[in-house]
C-alpha cells in the first residue's frame, strides 16, 4: 500500500513511469508434501531514469546492513547491466559515494562525495537531486530529507513533492548551497518561520542565520559561512536549559539567543542582543507589563512591542540588534520576531535569563 501510494504521488508531479510485470505463479506443492515457509527478503526501491523520466527498480538488503544506507549506496553505483540494456541510466556521476544516512525524527540527512554537485547542467543537477529524494521517500517514514557534500549542507527537500529548479549559490571553497533549502532546514531546527522559506536571502533569514550561529558557538557573521554549512547537518532543535511545564522564555546572554518555550520543547529560537557589560541581569523573572509601545524616559525611544520582567528593563524592537552585547539592559529584538515574543508571553510568564 505504502508504495502505491508513494508511486501515485510521484506519477501525479509527471515524474514518475514505473515498470510492472507480471509475476509467474507459484509453483503447488505435490499432494502430501509438507508446507515450507520462506520469508521474503526485504527489499528497498532505488530511482534511476528512463526517457527522461524517474523509474523504480527494486534492491534486497543484505542482512546486517540498514535499508537506508543499502538504498543510496545502490543509486551510487548507478543501473545493473541488464538494467542499461533496458535503456535505465542515472545521472549521478561515476565516483559519487554516500560518506553517511541517519534518522533525525522527520528528518533524513544524506552526505555525499563532493563529486555529487560537480560538472553538470542544471537540470542534470536537479536529476540527482530528484533521484535522491525519490529513492529516500520511498524508505517511507520520514517528510524531509537534508542533503550534503562532504558534510556540509547543500540543499533540504521536502519529500514527495518535485524539486524546484536548481539554482545553488557558491559558498566557501566552492561548496554549493540551495537558499530555500538552507531556510527549511534553518526553520526544521526552529530559527525560521516556514512562511520565511522563500529562497531569498532577506533580513528574516539573516537574524535566523545570527541565531543559529550564536546557538552553536560560531562566529556570528549572519551568512553562510563553511563551519555555518558543516553545522546546519550536525544540529539539533536547541532544549531549554530548564525543566518546567507550560510557557515561558529563555534568554542566554552569552550566545545571543531567546528562546521561546512550551514545556520542553523550543517553539522558536531568535536572534538577541543583551546589555553590554553585563547590564542584563542574570535570574528567574516574571513578565510584570506588557505595553505596545513604550516610550523609555532615561533614554527617550520609543520600544515597541516591549515586555517588561524586572525593573526596567523589557525585551522589545529595536531597530540595531548587533551580534554582541549592546543595550543598556533592555533585550533587543529584530523586527518580526519582536512581535512574535510580544504575543507568546502573557503578564505571568517566567523569564529565566543565563
Amino acid at each position: 500500500m505504502r508504495v502505491l501510494l508513494v508511486t501515485l504521488v510521484f506519477a501525479l508531479a509527471g515524474m514518475l513511469v514505473v515498470d510492472l510485470e507480471p509475476a509467474a505463479a507459484p509453483p503447488q506443492p505435490a499432494a502430501g508434501a509438507a508446507m515450507r515457509v520462506k520469508v521474503a527478503a526485504k527489499t528497498v526501491e532505488v530511482a534511476f531514469v528512463r526517457n527522461g523520466r524517474l523509474v523504480h527498480v527494486e534492491r534486497v538488503v543484505p542482512k546486517g546492513v540498514a535499508p537506508e544506507v543499502h538504498a543510496l549506496r545502490e543509486l551510487t553505483q548507478g543501473p545493473t547491466r541488464a538494467e542499461r540494456a533496458k535503456r535505465i541510466s542515472t545521472a549521478l556521476r561515476p565516483g559519487v559515494r554516500l560518506r553517511s544516512i541517519r534518522a533525525d525524527g522527520e528528518l533524513w540527512l544524506a552526505s555525499f562525495s563532493r563529486p555529487l554537485f560537480g560538472v553538470g547542467t542544471a537540470s542534470t543537477v536537479r536529476t540527482r537531486v530528484a533521484q535522491i529524494a525519490a529513492t529516500l521517500t520511498w524508505l517511507g517514514g520520514k517528510e524531509y530529507a537534508t542533503i550534503a557534500a562532504e558534510g556540509r549542507l547543500v540543499t533540504t527537500l521536502r519529500l514527495g513533492l518535485r524539486p524546484g529548479a536548481w539554482r545553488p549559490e557558491r559558498g566557501e571553497n566552492g561548496y554549493f548551497y540551495d537558499i530555500r533549502g538552507l531556510q527549511l532546514r534553518l526553520f526544521l531546527l526552529g530559527f525560521l518561520e516556514r512562511s520565511a522559506v522563500t529562497g531569498t536571502v532577506d533580513y528574516e533569514t539573516s537574524q535566523a542565520l545570527l541565531a543559529f550561529q550564536g546557538w552553536e558557538g560560531l562566529g556570528r557573521t549572519g551568512t553562510v559561512t563553511g563551519q555555518t554549512q558543516v553545522e546546519l547537518l550536525r544540529a539539533t532543535r536547541p532544549v531549554p536549559a530548564r525543566r518546567g511545564n507550560g510557557s515561558r522564555i529563555e534568554i542566554h546572554r552569552d550566545r545571543g539567543v531567546l528562546l521561546l518555550v512550551e514545556g520542553r520543547e523550543v517553539l522558536r529560537a531568535v536572534h538577541t542582543s543583551t546589555g553590554a557589560y553585563g547590564a542584563t541581569p542574570t535570574g528567574a523573572f516574571r513578565v510584570y507589563r506588557k505595553e505596545l509601545l513604550s516610550w523609555s524616559v532615561p533614554f527617550k525611544v520609543w520600544m515597541p512591542y516591549a515586555a517588561y520582567f524586572v525593573g526596567g528593563i523589557a525585551t522589545h524592537e529595536y531597530a540595531y540588534v548587533p551580534e554582541y552585547p549592546a543595550s543598556h539592559g533592555c533585550v533587543r529584538l529584530p523586527a518580526g520576531d519582536a512581535e512574535r515574543v510580544y504575543r507568546f508571553v502573557e503578564v505571568g510568564t517566567p523569564v529565566d535569563v543565563f
